[in-house]
């Protein structure tokens, strides 16, 4: 009898595990959000992404991984299957990343767009429509490390070139010249602390010396008011000045032009009327009787009528 009751338990038992398994399953069924499928095309590595691996699109959580493996028709591609919610914006401009979960090594699916076509995403024969796989930052700079390795190598061998024993004593001796020189900047340092400390009264000296310049330039802005008034009647005689001077320029040109030339012409008509009038007075003196008979003319000549050799 005992046998047979916990055979019974352990039917009963089985029959109620049995059934809550299918209500669970029942209830996980119908519990899934709908959504949308698509494939990830991917010609990078996947290390780390899982079966139901979260979707997230930019940092929201959209969907779940459903499928993982190799693509039929290009065994190099790795076809990723997802499914994420109706309202996601899937467009032509989406890709998508790994992205790592913190320190576990595992990967989650991370899509993101960029915003340049908002077109959606064809689909051909009711297939899913297939969203492109960008290379992460881990698999960039895998890619990446042979040539850092390289150029770090290339560093390292220019940094042994650089630093060879002769560098390091021509840097042995900068370091010396550098130190002497701070000890000089430092000399004169101490020598320019008295200068130093005497500026404080050289600027409340230049302070004042602006003060007392400010004042006579207030001085000379009221001398300049007040001398206004005399350069206007000095610029007034100045200007009678010149009307004088050019009335006498005038007057200059006149008497060099037109008084001068008469004066001349008025000189030399005297000059021949007494020439004449000289001429007159020594004919006169020489023959007084040509006033009543006239000038007898000249003496005949040898030969002419009247010729007399004895002269009269």
């Amino acid at each position: 009898m005992e046998s047979r009751a916990h055979a019974l338990v352990a039917l009963v038992f089985l029959a109620i595990l049995g059934i809550g398994m299918v209500v669970v399953g029942l209830w996980m069924h119908h519990g899934q959000r709908p959504g949308v499928t698509f494939d990830v095309i991917s010609s990078y590595s996947v290390a780390g992404l899982t079966l139901q691996a979260p979707v997230r699109f930019k940092g929201v959580r959209v969907g779940d991984v459903t499928a993982i493996g190799l693509d039929p028709a290009n065994p190099r591609m790795i076809r990723v299957r997802i499914k994420v919610d109706e309202a996601t914006p899937i467009t032509r401009a989406t890709f998508a990343e790994l992205a790592p979960q913190g320190v576990t090594g595992l990967s989650y699916l991370s899509l993101t767009d960029r915003g340049t076509d908002f077109a959606p995403l064809p689909r051909v024969d009711d297939r899913p429509a297939e969203i492109p796989m960008h290379p992460s930052f881990l698999e960039v700079l895998s890619r990446k490390g042979e040539s850092l390795v390289n150029r770090g190598n290339e560093l390292a061998s220019r940094m042994n070139v650089l630093l060879n024993s002769q560098n390091r004593t021509r840097f042995a001796q900068t370091l010396t010249h550098l130190d002497q020189a701070t000890d000089h900047l430092v000399q004169m340092e101490t020598a320019l602390l008295p200068t130093i400390k005497a500026l404080p009264g050289m600027v409340a000296a230049t302070r004042s010396t602006m003060v007392a310049s400010q004042r006579m330039l207030k001085h000379l802005d009221a001398l300049t008011v007040a001398a206004q008034a005399p350069l206007a009647d000095t610029a007034a005689a100045a200007k009678s000045l010149r009307g004088l001077g050019v009335a006498g320029e005038r007057a200059v040109n006149t008497l060099n032009y037109d008084t001068l030339p008469q004066v001349n012409r008025l000189t030399q008509s005297l000059i021949t009327s007494s020439t004449a009038v000289q001429n007159l007075s020594r004919s006169l003196q020489r023959s007084p009787q040509s006033l009543l008979y006239g000038d007898r003319g000249p003496p005949p000549g040898p030969g002419e009528p009247g010729f007399s050799a004895g002269g009269n």
